[in-house]
């Protein structure tokens, strides 16, 4: 190889790297974004939730008359609210954290002690996930509705809880590959 071949392929190498730090830089803010959005979701569901309930309860003790399927309606919701937000608690990490073991650790035993947990909660998210899919499919195969006073498809519910649990694994996905190589994974958080 002559001079010039050496550098046009180094040239071409370095093209190739800036391309791909580029597609992963986008999918890392995509990722970012979509789990900021089912956090807002979630936080509205939740509004939305406890001004049902607390309908429900003046309905139930000031006119004597219940709201009909309140109480189904709010437990398929909560799933919903706890997979949409689930992704976003931990990009934040904001997730119960219990570091007796790794407070006295020194740097790089801590990283690989994050890089375990973190390929231990992608694997355990992605069966739930796996799961949930399964769950969700098998729900619409079947027409599958809510048992109670008012009968209402639960299918929607369960897909919504499906794509925030898969969006849980690309969240702990992310973090994975931002500790194994070394970067800090925060960089593309969103600020409030």
């Amino acid at each position: 190889m002559t001079g010039g071949e050496t550098d046009r392929l180094a040239a071409c190498r370095r093209q190739f790297t800036v391309a791909r730090m580029r597609i992963f830089t986008g999918l890392d803010y995509l990722l970012r974004r979509v789990s900021h959005l089912g956090f807002l979701a979630a936080s509205a569901l939740l509004l939305i939730v406890g001004l049902m309930g607390a309908t429900d309860v003046v309905s139930t003790n000031l006119l004597l008359k219940p709201i009909p399927g309140m109480v189904e309606l709010s437990g398929a919701l909560l799933a919903v609210i706890v997979f949409l937000g689930l992704a976003e608690a931990q990009a934040r990490g904001a997730n119960i954290v219990i570091d007796i073991a790794t407070q006295h650790l020194g740097p790089t035993p801590r990283r690989l002690s994050a890089i375990f947990s973190l390929a231990i909660g992608t694997i355990f998210m992605a069966l739930i996930a796996w799961k949930a899919t399964k769950l969700a499919g098998t729900s619409w195969q079947f027409n599958e509705t809510a048992l109670g006073a008012l009968a209402f498809p639960v299918a929607p519910f369960k897909s919504v809880a499906c794509f925030g649990a898969w969006l849980s694994v690309a969240e702990f996905a992310r973090q994975l590959v931002y500790r194994i190589a070394g970067l800090d994974s925060s960089r593309g958080a969103i600020d409030d």
